[in-house]
């Protein structure tokens, strides 16, 4: 990031109070989300992972969001604390975040154990 702030002229130096964008543009502006999410894949699958190659979906900024609330989640964390961390402002929205690995968890297939057969 210093680095990237060092091509752009502007200060390297961080504090509280600066309100510049984190990552200026040329002109010292603020890049729209999007560009920063598509800029942000692109590095991802220049990075050529296993994992990255056998998925069908794209791995975006907001992946991350979703990984952190599952791995929160399976990790003992309180759906309040993950919601808090989040930003949600309401609960609903995380349990979207968590929905899927819930109903996982909740298959009874998954009690069976592997080698009775």
């Amino acid at each position: 990031m210093l680095a990237f702030r060092a091509r752009r002229h502007v200060s390297t130096a961080l504090n509280s109070s600066d309100q510049s964008p984190l990552f200026p543009t040329k002109d010292e502006d603020y890049y729209q989300y999007k560009n920063l999410s598509n800029y942000i894949v692109r590095i991802i699958e220049r990075t050529e992972l296993p994992f990255i190659r056998e998925r069908n979906d794209r791995i975006t900024p907001h992946y991350f969001r979703h990984f952190y609330a599952i791995y929160s989640q399976q990790q003992g964390a309180d759906i309040f604390l993950i919601q808090k961390e989040l930003g949600h402002s309401d609960r609903k929205t995380t349990e979207r975040y968590l929905e899927k690995v819930l109903q996982r968890e909740q298959e009874i297939g998954l009690l069976w154990k592997e080698q009775d057969f």
